[in-house]
């Protein structure tokens, strides 16, 4: 029921179209039972006087029907077009929510999820919330509307009737759809994750072909999706099976109601206290009046689907953790940025040892400080502390600001990436031109700069020789590029920035000697009033730099220069000189 209302909640921007889609809806159904039970009475009617060689006046009923045909008409083509709008308006609401809570979560519950299963819930959990209100929410507001009036008209003619029929619709409309829920909650539920787990192991199986045939792990891979098909086709067929069991017991009972109308109705018509035309009358009357409910079984089975597809869209929603934000004009226009950690721990989840354990350091403004350690001694975890793409667990991180020193979990997203210019060890590159991927960091920047950042990150002589420059298309994820290359993009978008601390992870990775030391010359210079902190464990980078903090298991094992942790330090060298 919660997640119902929360749905109920993203309807709310458009509650006026959601509602006049289901007033035209109710008034087609009103006007389809009132057609069918006049055209009932009108036919009989006409019989009668055909036996009996009498006239009767065909033109006001026949107007009447002629009402209702037109009526029913024009409210099904306003009902189509506005609940199809509705849905579609319903549909980007929640598509918008939808990727707006997957672009706030942190780096812990992004790399905790599989990109497949995110990418399934971004398509199909909302896909599925598609039919939430055409065949969910609408058939519950048409049954709510129009019983109370058919049962209003019915009883007016016969008190008898309209309980039976009553009953019936209840039956159908209630009874029948609790049980189909109750008994399809968790069917629902299984169907989902099944759904779910089947696209992402297809995603990990096309992705990783190529390993899966280096370790002839194919057959076994393949007989793991062919059991999840198996399953999720299972229950698939569980849920058809339910509705046609559903539509066929509908059957049934509408039959069962109009044959006991029937019954009811004739002994009346017998002692003359009802006229005989009234018998085919209110035999279609309650016919038609079924359609108020036969589609209330199909959305209860419906509904199970949507609320366990809602559920996996909401506990994503449910992770966030709004910080406090404020604006903090003392960092702006600085030419560097100084860094203060003190007593940071970090440990991630369902690991018995910390990450980073009790790191106290301070980088003075305009300083070139190093990281170095082991693979898993802290290095990645530290780094995505200062952007604040993970949240900082225990102690304090601070920006020096000329006087001033700011919080970093007190700046939102916007202000913090001003300050920071990132070139990150995986860096995606999308498909797209040359031109449209460098201003992703300058929107704004001229052709002039872009070519001249190109050159700065030594990619001048290849950017000349692209037959189209800038509007080269790189390919999906950068597939035209050699890492090098990639890597050369990633830093002339950083060149492009005017960030005050730069973090570089790795630079100089995949780069020739010729090309890095021209690189590194040039952004000695670019950034020389800039505050750098590099992870390496390139000889050449380090000493370029005034400081190297060399972390071992999540604590600071030495902070000194280059030269110094070579002289004193057997174990850095053999460190430095492995990688």
């Amino acid at each position: 029921m919660y997640n119902f209302i929360r749905l109920l909640k993203l309807c709310k921007p458009h509650a006026g179209m959601l509602l006049l889609g289901a007033f035209l809806a109710s008034l087609t159904v009103l006007a389809n039972v009132g057609l069918l039970a006049i055209s009932g009475w009108f036919l009989a009617a006409m019989a009668a006087a055909g036996i009996a060689g009498v006239h009767m006046n065909y033109f006001t009923p026949a107007g009447v029907i002629r009402f209702l045909a037109i009526v029913r008409t024009a409210s099904r083509y306003g009902e189509r077009m506005i609940t199809h709008n509705a849905t579609f308006l319903l549909l980007s609401e929640i598509r918008v929510k939808m990727f707006a809570t997957l672009s706030r979560l942190n780096n812990v519950d992004l790399a905790m999820s599989r990109s497949a299963d995110l990418v399934n819930r971004l398509q199909n959990d909302v896909d599925a919330l598609d039919k939430f209100y055409l065949n969910v929410l609408l058939p519950i507001i048409i049954a709510l509307f129009t019983i109370p009036i058919v049962m209003a008209f019915m009883s007016a003619y016969n008190a008898k009737v309209a309980l039976i029929c009553f009953i019936s619709l209840m039956i159908i409309g209630v009874l029948l759809p609790v049980l189909l829920s109750h008994k399809l909650h968790k069917q629902a539920d299984a169907e989902t994750r099944l759904s779910a787990e089947l696209k992402a192991e297809l995603a990990d199986t096309l992705k990783g072909s190529r390993e899966l045939a280096i370790y002839q792990a194919h057959d076994a891979q393949l007989t793991r999706c062919d059991t999840l098909s198996q399953q999720y086709n299972s229950q698939l067929y569980t849920r058809h099976k339910a509705i046609a069991n559903s539509n066929g017991l509908s059957t049934f009972v509408v039959q069962l109601t109009m044959l006991a109308s029937v019954f009811v109705i004739i002994p009346l018509v017998a002692t003359g206290a009802m006229k005989n035309v009234e018998l085919a009358m209110l035999a279609l009357f309650v016919l038609a009046s079924f359609e108020t409910v036969l589609t209330l079984p199909a959305a209860f089975i419906e509904l199970p689907v949507a609320l366990s597809a809602a559920e996996r869209l909401f506990s994503l929603e449910d992770k966030q953790t709004p910080a406090p934000y404020k604006k903090h004009d003392q960092v702006n226009n600085q030419h560097a940025l100084g860094l203060e950690l003190t007593n940071v721990s970090y440990q991630y989840s369902g690991a018995h040892n910390d990450a980073l354990r009790d790191i106290n350091l301070s980088i003075a403004a305009g300083n070139k400080v190093a990281l170095v350690g082991a693979s898993g001694s802290g290095k990645t975890t530290l780094v995505n502390l200062l952007t604040g793409l993970w949240p900082l667990q225990s102690g304090s991180l601070k920006l020096l600001a000329a006087e001033h020193s700011v919080e970093l979990s007190s700046l939102d997203a916007n202000e913090r990436f001003m300050q920071l210019t990132i070139v990150a060890q995986q860096h995606h590159i999308f498909d797209g031109t040359l031109r449209d991927n460098l201003r992703f960091a300058a929107p704004e920047a001229t052709d002039k700069m872009l070519i001249e950042a190109c050159k700065q990150a030594e990619l001048g002589s290849w950017l000349n020789n692209l037959k189209n420059g800038l509007n080269t298309r790189l390919g999906t994820a950068g597939r035209k590029l050699s890492h090098g290359q990639s890597r050369r993009i990633a830093i002339a978008q950083a060149l492009l920035r005017q960030g005050n601390f730069v973090v570089l992870d790795e630079p100089t990775e995949s780069l020739d000697n010729h090309t890095k030391y021209s690189l590194l010359n040039t952004l000695e210079k670019v950034w020389a009033d800039k505050t750098v902190l590099t992870i390496s464990h390139d000889p050449v980078m380090l000493n370029r730099v005034d400081k190297v903090i060399w972390l071992e298991q999540g604590q600071i094992r030495a902070m000194a220069s280059h030269a110094e942790l070579v002289e004193n330090e057997p174990d850095y060298v053999e460190l430095i000189t492995r990688f």
